[in-house]
């Protein structure tokens, strides 16, 4: 019998209120507060993320007032154009001058270059920019950029953006600035300097003549009573990759120029002749002779010219000194654009210095995403010892807070750094300018149709002497097939085999320019995505992004890098004028103007003087002191030292010699042998132990001082095994691993470069 279960009372649940039925699920105070957290933090960072863009946006100028440039006429664009192979310019005569100088008032220069070639275009003009107003109306064919009327209507349009020759005065009253256009301004008891400023266009760039002066100068009646009869050329510097006429900015000019004003000193300068609007070295050199020629019909022959510029401004007092011949004037007398230099953190030419910047990101990316090693490679030394250049630990490489960033938003983990190299903090962004057809960071200054249609480069900009595919795209004169990277390094000890075979297995090239596609720069490169930014451009490198092996390594073109050579655009070490380079010791805080430059023009000097140095000086001091206008008054005491006869014609005086500075500008050594060192085999000099030499990539992987090597030579593994090219280790064990890596052979720089002809 079972037992009945207990169970309890069947209880009713009382009816909810109707109200409260009526109210729903209700959410806790703390969810409430944490909801409105959240959507404040929301728009907060919205506001933030906007506000952000649009501030890069401005200080990238990527929202530009001025108009753009619209079309390019017909014709702009050349196919396969054959590299330069003509004599090299030193040895050409250049043609006799078409424009009657001096340029009259009101009227523009010469448009059409002397000796210079088709005029580049598109080209941007620059002279609203430059304060100058709007420029001259040259065609109603949609060429070039609008010209506007006072109502806003467009008038014509302008495609060599041609200025009226005008004149203005220039100077400082209580230490401020201040410009007056065509008015002599009234005197002043504050006023401390007044410049008579002219300016106009030739070459289509914007050219400026300073000289002292007083109150009683007039237009067609200059006083030149202030002036002491001797002139500087102005070329300042940067880099650019043409097509553009450049901004010419009054107030800067003067404060660059002012100690040398306050002498009485006259200046020169044009936008043409700074390389921060191109790189064409017969267009700087024909525009330089033109500049020197309308002021010398304006004020005379100045008994010398100086040369002045800092960086590619440097670069070219070396080309134009080596290019330019000496050529009679019409009093017989032998005529020089310049006739000294003053070489401020200079390099010797453009294109071998593109050759191993190009490296940079090649290994940055490799060390970082590639590597079998990726730990080792964390440390910015070991990078070091396979880009060749400076590092310093205590520096992170540029852009990487927002390369972390896009990182995290592909959900990826972002490499470690431990230091940075002057690869990864200062020659950043130098790829993308100067190798990528699609990139132009000045992109919003051209209309959509001309950003598509042409090819921003550096190369591009020199098409003439480098030569064009079949598409019109300038070759590129370099190669690094055959480099081994890191050689010296394993040859020291310092990586081992499987690393030197890793590296150079997997490192690759940069794709042809046929096939580089457009950059992941953010904004800069007209890209919405944060996500997708990259500082390195691994998506245009022959791998892809990805590991290979090998990764192929494409050549550029040889007929293009014999163009180089043949054209000057590369300097061999003909140095015919007095000139001192002269730089702060910048190497520790990964200063792109490294001071081994100074070294790799010193070798080639040397090279093609036979071993003899008659004409360059180098000054290095500390990176706190500025030695320019110490360097400047001592050219000055050379040249006029050898107008009194005083000195020869190539003796260098001990006042300008070989020295190194400290932070006071004190001489810490001077004379022969301070700079020796391991580039010319000698024990280090006293100015080399304060300041030691970094070197390049391509040193490090086995080049001279020089740095010249456009297209190595290459020679199997098995002949570099057998030369001694790899003591003292011994590669024969890895011949079979080294073949695979180097298919095509390995460069051998004993030889040489197959570019150069002579």
């Amino acid at each position: 019998m079972r037992t009945p279960l207990i169970t309890r009372p069947i209880q009713t649940i009382p009816l909810m209120p109707k109200r409260r039925q009526q109210q729903g699920f209700a959410l806790p105070r703390f969810m409430k507060i944490l909801l409105m957290l959240g959507v404040l933090i929301t728009l907060l960072a919205s506001a933030g993320w906007y506000w952000a863009v649009g501030y890069i946006s401005d200080k990238l100028d990527l929202n530009p007032p001025e108009p753009p440039v619209l079309n390019t006429p017909p014709g702009t664009r050349v196919a396969n154009w054959p590299a330069y192979h003509g004599a090299h310019p030193k040895d050409l005569i250049r043609p006799a001058e078409t424009f009657a100088f001096p340029i009259q008032w009101g009227q523009t220069g010469p448009a059409k270059t002397l000796f210079a070639g088709p005029e580049q275009y598109p080209f941007m003009c620059q002279t609203l920019d430059s304060e100058l107003g709007q420029p001259q109306v040259d065609n109603q064919l949609g060429y070039g950029t609008a010209v506007s009327d006072d109502s806003g209507n467009v008038i014509g349009y302008s495609q060599d953006c041609g200025l009226p020759t005008r004149l203005h005065y220039l100077g400082y009253r209580a230490g401020e600035f201040f410009r007056s256009d065509e008015q002599l301004p009234p005197a002043s008891d504050d006023e401390e300097l007044l410049i008579r400023a002219e300016s106009g266009t030739i070459n289509r760039f914007i050219y400026v003549l300073l000289m002292p002066t007083s109150h009683n100068d007039q237009r067609d009646q200059p006083d030149v009573s202030r002036w002491n009869g001797k002139a500087i050329y102005h070329f300042k510097g940067a880099i650019g990759i043409g097509f553009q006429q450049g901004q010419a900015r009054f107030k800067r000019l003067l404060k660059d120029m002012r100690p040398a004003l306050e002498q009485g000193y006259a200046v020169l300068y044009s936008t043409g002749t700074e390389t921060d609007n191109h790189y064409n070295v017969w267009l700087q050199e024909d525009t330089a002779l033109r500049v020197k020629r309308q002021f010398v019909a304006r004020f005379g022959e100045p008994q010398y010219t100086i040369g002045m510029g800092d960086s590619g401004g440097g670069l070219q007092q070396y080309l134009i000194s080596q290019n330019h011949p000496q050529v009679d004037n019409e009093q017989g007398k032998q005529q020089r654009i310049i006739d000294a230099g003053v070489a401020i953190i200079a390099y010797p030419d453009m294109v071998t210095q593109i050759t191993y910047g190009l490296d940079c990101e090649l290994l940055e990316y490799y060390f970082d995403h590639l590597s079998a090693d990726r730990t080792f490679w964390q440390q910015a030394e070991r990078r070091s010892w396979i880009e060749g250049l400076a590092y310093n630990t205590g520096f992170k490489p540029r852009l990487d807070i927002l390369a972390d960033i896009a990182s995290w938003l592909r959900l990826e983990k972002p490499p470690v750094h431990q230091g940075a190299t002057e690869c990864s903090y200062s020659w950043r962004g130098s790829a993308q300018l100067v190798n990528n057809p699609t990139f132009n960071s000045h992109y919003p200054r051209y209309s959509e149709q001309v950003n598509r249609e042409n090819y921003w480069t550096h190369w591009q900009d020199n098409r003439d002497f480098y030569g064009t595919d079949r598409f019109g795209r300038a070759e590129v004169p370099a190669s690094n097939v055959g480099v081994q990277y890191g050689l010296n390094a394993w040859k020291n000890g310092d990586i081992s085999a499987a690393q030197f075979l890793d590296l150079n297995a997997k490192v690759g090239s940069w794709n042809a320019q046929k096939d580089m596609q457009p950059e992941h720069y953010w904004l800069i490169s007209g890209d919405d995505s944060l996500r997708q930014y990259s500082p390195y451009g691994e998506h245009n490198m022959s791998h892809n992004g990805k590991a290979e092996h090998p990764a192929p390594r494409i050549p550029g073109s040889l007929a293009a890098a014999r163009g180089a050579y043949q054209s000057g655009n590369v300097f061999i070490g003909k140095l015919d004028i007095p000139l001192i380079d002269v730089r702060p010791y910048k190497d520790p805080v990964l200063d792109i103007h490294h001071s081994w430059s100074a070294i790799s023009s010193r070798a080639r000097i040397l090279d093609f003087n036979q071993g003899n140095n008659p004409n360059q000086s180098i000054w290095i001091s500390d990176a706190q002191y500025d030695a320019r206008w110490d360097a400047f008054d001592a050219m000055v005491r050379w040249l006029d030292a050898r107008a009194a006869g005083d000195i020869q014609e190539h003796d260098m005086p001990e006042f300008a010699s070989d020295r190194c500075l400290d932070n006071n500008g004190g001489i810490i050594a001077s004379g022969d042998g301070v700079w020796d060192g391991h580039w010319n085999g000698k024990s280090d000099g006293a100015c080399t132990q304060r300041y030691p030499f970094f070197q390049s990539s391509r040193q490090a992987a086995g080049d001279n001082p020089a740095a010249s090597v456009l297209f190595c030579h290459l020679v199997s593994v098995k002949e570099a095994i057998e030369s001694g090219m790899y003591a003292p280790l011994d590669a024969a064990p890895y011949r079979t691993q080294l073949e695979a890596v180097f298919p095509d052979g390995v460069c051998d720089y004993r030889q040489g470069d197959m570019a150069k002809r002579w």
